[in-house]
């Protein structure tokens, strides 16, 4: 079990295949983090998500709270939204736990690159990854479906950011409005749970 967790073995992390974060109780009640890989063994470590959270982003020249506004932004939802680390990490939240604790926290995340599917599952919904590892969450299945949805949300607004240049605090002209009139920030959050909604029916459809 790994006590430190300093950029360099965040680093080692990604290089190795880094695929998520799923919180956990140590033997000692503490709270702990299994960073999860592809095709290798997990590795405990002895902090909160959270704390890996930050210093995850600090890699990439981030602030997690400007991230947290960021998804907020483009899919309208207030909490339980994707993380876009860059435009190609974005880390896709679950519910992994019942917490113990009032600050235990009970959210996990995978990189949205890395999840084959979501099933339905005995007592909530079943996240697949792409090496065949799968992992009980107690989201709902159309619930789990609608987190991944958000995801290709952020995913295809970040990538059409990087195509045209434009920032990624703002919509298109054709999309924020018609006739000339600006939108209203209700116009742009009804806009973004469209979207969402839109994509999560195709993905649901090429299933």
């Amino acid at each position: 079990m790994y006590r430190k967790n300093s950029k360099q073995e965040i680093k080692e992390w990604i290089n190795r295949g880094m695929w998520g974060l799923v919180p956990i109780y140590g033997k000692d009640g503490g709270n702990c983090t299994k960073i999860i890989f592809e095709n290798r063994p997990p590795v405990i470590i002895e902090r909160r998500i959270h704390t890996i959270l930050v210093k995850f982003a600090a890699i990439f020249q981030k602030d997690i709270r400007l991230i947290r506004e960021q998804a907020r932004e483009i899919t309208g939802q207030r909490s339980m939204n994707p993380l876009p680390i860059n435009a190609d990490i974005i880390l896709v939240p679950f519910k992994m736990r019942k917490p113990v604790g009032k600050d235990d926290g009970a959210l996990g995340y995978f990189f949205s690159s890395a999840i084959e599917n979501i099933l339905e599952g005995a007592n909530g919904a079943r996240v697949i990854l792409k090496d065949g590892q799968d992992f009980d969450v107690l989201d709902t299945f159309v619930t789990a479906k609608h987190h991944m949805g958000y995801a290709h949300q952020i995913y295809y607004h970040l990538h059409k950011h990087d195509m045209s240049g434009a920032s990624s605090y703002n919509i298109c002209r054709e999309c924020a409005g018609i006739y000339d009139q600006p939108a209203t920030k209700g116009d742009i959050a009804n806009l973004s749970r469209n979207i969402g909604k839109l994509v999560y029916k195709l993905d649901k459809l090429q299933k």
